[in-house]
């Protein structure tokens, strides 16, 4: 029974004069004395083991779940006979001068390296207040740094609570899916002074960057990283072009009655006319609860369906056709044969002239380098921000799960903390 309570306590029998456990309601106390042992004095080094006095400390200790666990130390001050200085001695459980075991911290360190426990959530279990784990984790959150990837991610995650800034800028390493840094905004100004603060020498490590299509960012990119070629994110691309077929498709069916079946069908279907239609099964057969005279019964193939609906107007299919060619071009093309394909797909945008595409043949030619780069591979793999996106999810989580930030550097120190492999627990 000895051994194991001083192991709870991360004692080592032979340093132990006295324990003693007192149970009370939902508390545990736990009256410890150490053995007297000699000391050096902190002012003139000299050893010394006289006893001056003593004086009885509270330390939080959070070993036992549901149960409060505090050890009541009688902590020995010894005097020093050469200058006379006073001193307490140490012990192996809390830290000089903090009411907290090192245990706790340890617990509260560990539990909020999971993106879903909240602060309020540690300092339950832990059975410390919310303020003190804040002050803990701002205390022994240790960041690592790194030097800037060879492949650098720029996006943004939304942030609402920051003194009216709307997003925070996050940047990522492609290859090791690491948070490099969290930025509490994306304006230039405060991305100008960031990468102004970092050595030419370290940017110039960076060889590619992939961003979104924001001005902002290739602008910061050419001046800062004038080494990287600068990449779109083809995500940002394929979104672009599917919210100009989910604007025609929109037309196209508010031109219809809301009672006939061509409004019915593109309506309830939808996400089939959003969905690549290499991604639709052949034998794949849908329900259709209302009956429809051109179809004449209720169960239908998918891609019939998706044919039945082009057919309701010409605008419509040729929207499909084009958002489909771009699926087609980012899957297949090549770093050899993407400049020609990607101009042969503006110069279609331009022909068929559909409204709602018109934008997007500005924007591709807008960003027409920058999309032809992101083919680029490296290792196997394309250039792409498809890590910072998950880890966007996750920084989403952990700001939903605690119901926003307000202090933004805490939030970015729990960012890095939580996310990254390389953060570690440190003690003073």
């Amino acid at each position: 029974m000895k051994d194991f309570i001083t192991n709870m306590f991360n004692l080592e029998p032979r340093i132990i004069h006295d324990i003693e456990i007192i149970f009370s309601d939902n508390a545990v106390f736990a009256v410890i004395s150490l053995r007297k042992a000699e000391h050096p004095c902190p002012v003139c080094k000299s050893s010394s083991s006289k006893t001056h006095s003593y004086r009885k400390r509270s330390i939080t200790h959070s070993i036992l779940n549901g149960l409060d666990t505090t050890i009541v130390y009688n902590q020995r001050r010894y005097i020093c006979p050469l200058c006379g200085k006073v001193f307490p001695e140490k012990n192996p459980f809390a830290m000089p001068g903090r009411r907290i075991s090192k245990y706790t911290i340890l617990r509260v360190m560990n539990m909020l390296k999971e993106p879903r426990i909240t602060f309020a959530m540690a300092a339950k279990e832990a059975s410390v207040s919310v303020t003190t784990a804040e002050r803990i984790f701002d205390t022994h959150a240790g960041i690592s740094s790194m030097p800037l990837p060879e492949i650098l991610c720029m996006d943004e995650v939304y942030a609402v609570k920051y003194h009216q800034r709307v997003y925070a800028c996050v940047l990522a390493d492609f290859k090791s899916s690491q948070v490099y840094d969290l930025l509490p905004d994306r304006k230039k100004y405060t991305l100008a002074k960031y990468f102004s603060a970092i050595s030419k020498d370290a940017r110039k490590a960076v060889k590619y960057v992939s961003m979104d299509m924001w001005d902002t960012y290739r602008d910061i990119a050419s001046v800062y990283l004038p080494q990287a070629k600068i990449c779109v994110d083809s995500f940002h691309v394929i979104a672009l072009i599917n919210r100009a077929f989910t604007k025609v498709r929109i037309r196209v069916m508010n031109s219809f009655d809301r009672k006939s079946d061509e409004y019915y069908l593109m309506k309830k279907y939808m996400w089939l006319l959003n969905k690549s239609y290499r991604e639709i099964p052949y034998d794949r057969r849908l329900y259709v609860p209302k009956y429809i005279s051109d179809i004449g019964r209720k169960h239908i193939h998918a891609r019939e369906l998706v044919n039945m609906m082009l057919e309701f107007d010409p605008e419509l299919e040729v929207a499909y056709m084009l958002k489909e060619d771009y699926l087609d071009i980012n899957r297949n093309a090549t770093e050899d044969d993407i400049d020609g394909r990607l101009d042969h797909y503006i110069k279609d945008l331009n022909t068929f002239s559909v409204p709602e595409f018109r934008t997007v043949a500005g924007s591709l030619s807008k960003w027409h380098n920058e999309i032809i780069n992101s083919f680029d591979r490296v290792d196997g793999r394309r250039i792409s921000n498809g890590p910072v996106e998950s880890i966007n999810s996750r920084i989403k989580l952990l700001k939903t799960s605690a119901a926003g930030y307000r202090n933004f550097d805490r939030f970015r120190k729990r960012v890095l903390y939580s996310l990254n492999k390389n953060s570690s627990i440190k003690f003073l």
